[in-house]
């Protein structure tokens, strides 16, 4: 176990390295030159290129890449003299037109997403395992018409729009639930959980439809599986074969937990433009719209960096979770 873990460590670490190097190439081929943003207008061409050598957004992409691998063990500093700024490692960049660390950035935005994500998360855990199960025992049923018609609603509409008609309905029509707007948990637990439950709603909605097919899916062949069929002819009642049936349900439930979680940590930018949060989703599509590398590669490698560990964390509970697996 030891080995495999160091394993995936090496390819996890490759594999960032491998997203920064990509991305980097990415935003300097397609990318508007940051330092024209910066100068503003109008901007003569030898203050673009003073502007442009302070935020070392002259240099080749290689070099730019060097110089974000480096600075994450060492730091980074951009210009010289009075006008000297440092990026103290692990630095992810400097975001100018912001006048802080991508660093610091990610971690101002952080408690908001994270409240989201998880929030989100375990809704659509329980609205989803609740309705697939209770579609797979009851099969053929209201209950399994109403699941099976839910599932595809929810894979099939957009994001978007389910954002857009909670914001209309609850906000505006009905006036039942904030339309914008954070509180922090530690101010007041309430109002932290009343501000998000809109973007709960859209966000589990459109996760729980995955939960609900895989989990209806998954318990209707295992409630089919040879050792559950010997079970009910030995006499076993209904409620012991459900339970040992969906203890073969949590491996995929599980691994599309853990993936679905650290995929939200990464940042939900429709949610969070929908409603006004500023996570990091709202925090690279502005590094986005300012052409801001820094911020760019920073919520990128970090958004990467957590579903790897995601993944990682899902192959290791596998094992635990189905004994056939540790087995094999």
């Amino acid at each position: 176990m030891i080995v495999y873990v160091a394993r995936r460590m090496v390819t996890a670490v490759f594999m960032l390295l491998s997203i920064a190097f990509v991305t980097i190439c990415l935003f300097f081929g397609a990318s508007k030159d940051p330092a024209r943003a910066m100068c503003g207008k109008p901007c003569p061409p030898e203050t673009r290129a003073k502007v442009s050598a302070y935020m070392q957004t002259d240099q080749s992409a290689v070099w730019q890449y060097v110089e974000f691998v480096k600075g994450l063990f060492v730091g980074r500093t951009y210009g010289t003299g009075a006008q000297q700024v440092h990026c103290p490692a692990p630095c992810f960049g400097y975001s100018f037109p912001n006048r802080n660390d991508v660093t610091t950035l990610i971690a101002e935005r952080l408690p908001v997403t994270l409240s989201l994500a998880l929030g989100a998360a375990i809704l659509c855990l329980v609205v989803g395992i609740g309705l697939g199960a209770l579609s797979a025992i009851r099969r053929g049923g209201i209950v399994d018409r109403f699941s099976t018609g839910f599932a595809m609603f929810g894979l099939s509409v957009p994001t978007f729009l389910v954002g857009l008609l909670v914001l209309q309905v609850f906000g505006f029509m009905l006036n039942a639930l904030p339309y914008s707007g954070f509180v922090s948990f530690s101010e007041s637990p309430a109002d932290w959980a009343w501000h998000l439950i809109g973007p709960w709603m859209v966000l589990s909605f459109i996760l729980a439809a995955g939960y609900v097919r895989v989990t209806r899916t998954q318990l209707l062949n295992e409630l089919s599986a040879d050792h559950l069929v010997a079970m009910t002819a030995r006499g076993a009642s209904n409620r012991q074969v459900n339970r040992h049936a969906v203890r073969g349900v949590m491996v995929p439930v599980a691994a599309m937990f853990a993936l679905d979680v650290t995929a939200l940590l990464g940042g939900s930018v429709i949610a969070e433009k929908v409603f006004s949060l500023h996570g990091l989703g709202d925090l690279l599509l502005s590094g986005v719209n300012e052409s801001d590398l820094s911020i760019v590669v920073g919520v990128t490698l970090f958004s990467a960096f957590l579903i790897i560990v995601g993944n990682l964390v899902a192959d290791l509970l596998m094992p635990l979770l189905d004994p056939r697996i540790r087995r094999a």
